[in-house]
């Protein structure tokens, strides 16, 4: 039996919705998040397309920036969907 950490558990559970609060809040383009928030653009493209998962540091910046609290940035997944 393979070792699950929290963080992979957690993500099997949960989906970013960045890209959605990002449209939401108005800012066109992930290279101005990039500005706004500090974060690499890269970083933010590999959040919003699922491939890294979105941990508290950057969450909190990122709310912040957009004006959208911490639940928004999380989307639980259907679990029938996962089956």
């Amino acid at each position: 039996m393979s070792k699950c950490t929290l963080t992979d558990r957690v993500s099997k559970r949960y989906r970013c919705r960045v890209k959605e609060c990002r449209f939401r809040a108005m800012v066109g383009t992930q290279k101005q998040l990039a500005r706004m928030t500090g974060i690499n653009r890269t970083t933010i493209s590999a959040l919003e397309n699922d491939r890294l998962f979105l941990s508290s540091p950057y969450a909190l910046l990122i709310a912040d920036a957009l004006g959208c609290g911490l639940g928004d940035l999380y989307a639980k997944r259907d679990d029938r969907a996962e089956a």
